[in-house]
């Protein structure tokens, strides 16, 4: 188990849960419902492989080792608040250097400083390619690792893949199965390992020889295609949440996978700076909650 892969809205409600002594409680607290409270715990009981909560119908309880993660996990959330107390105040000013892959900053990062620059008008924000971090910045986002030492955490590990097109090339060149591939344009952010992955992850498909590939710089480039009707991309739920909620992208074939990697949300050095904490956690609350 790698505690840096843990989900934090796991975390979160096993934290509640604790605190307000049952599901029910917990869930009125995160306004949830009780069964995504359950599956939280369940994933968290499997993440660190032993069991946190006693099940009983008739009254709540911790194992001796939840009781013990309970504990640490009080100090380590006390620790988050205080930061965030720390950073609201009025009176931060300053310069937050944020570094980011190209597809993740033009798809989903834009809402998420508007929100952190309208809570923190004294602060200003520099924007950096992905290809210029280091520990010269506050936060890098990146998709997957980075040489980079410091403190840093997953979003959405169970990211999937599957395949996009726009509305109007589906209805004018339908895919009713995998093998009318071969009449479409492949559309790639790579040298094609994604479009691989996804095609070998159906033993049925066999070998496909699609009509022609386009390789476009990055994974923002690759969609925006999609979008114009250019092709077909792979296409993620991370990066696709919005395009899907709006149809201008929809998904096609019967076919997903998990991401090859996760995002990671990387806090660069030793000491850690309390508004680079708070962005953080913003960060991962609003992509760990795409719906």
């Amino acid at each position: 188990m790698d505690n840096e892969l843990l989900h934090l809205s796991s975390l979160r409600a096993f934290f509640s849960v604790a605190k307000h002594g049952g599901i029910p409680s917990a869930a009125s607290d995160l306004n949830v419902t009780p069964g995504a409270i359950r599956h939280h715990i369940r994933t968290l009981e499997e993440e660190l492989g032993t069991q946190l909560v006693v099940r009983s119908r008739k009254e709540f309880s911790l194992t001796a080792s939840g009781a013990a993660f309970f504990t640490k996990l009080s100090g380590a959330f006390e620790e988050i608040q205080s930061a965030c107390r720390t950073a609201a105040s009025d009176s931060f000013e300053g310069e937050l250097r944020v570094s980011c892959s190209p597809g993740l900053a033009a798809l989903r990062l834009m809402r998420i400083l508007d929100r952190f620059a309208d809570r923190f008008p004294l602060v200003t924000v520099r924007l950096f390619p992905i290809e210029q971090a280091s520990d010269a910045m506050d936060v890098v986002i990146s998709y997957g690792e980075r040489p980079i030492h410091g403190s840093r955490y997953a979003i959405l590990k169970n990211e999937r893949y599957f395949a996009v097109c726009s509305p109007d090339l589906f209805y004018r060149n339908p895919l009713r199965s995998p093998g009318d591939l071969q009449n479409h344009v492949l559309l790639h952010s790579d040298h094609g390992e994604d479009w691989q992955r996804l095609i070998s992850s159906a033993t049925a498909m066999g070998q496909i020889t699609p009509r022609q590939h386009m390789y476009f710089p990055n994974a923002y480039l690759t969609l925006q295609g999609a979008r114009e009707g250019c092709g077909l991309a792979v296409g993620s739920s991370i990066l696709c949440a919005d395009d899907l909620r709006r149809g201008s992208l929809v998904k096609v074939l019967d076919v997903e996978i998990p991401a090859p990697y996760p995002y990671f949300v990387i806090q660069p050095g030793e000491t850690k700076r309390p508004i680079a904490e708070v962005f953080s956690a913003i960060l991962v609350e609003q992509l760990e909650n795409i719906g």
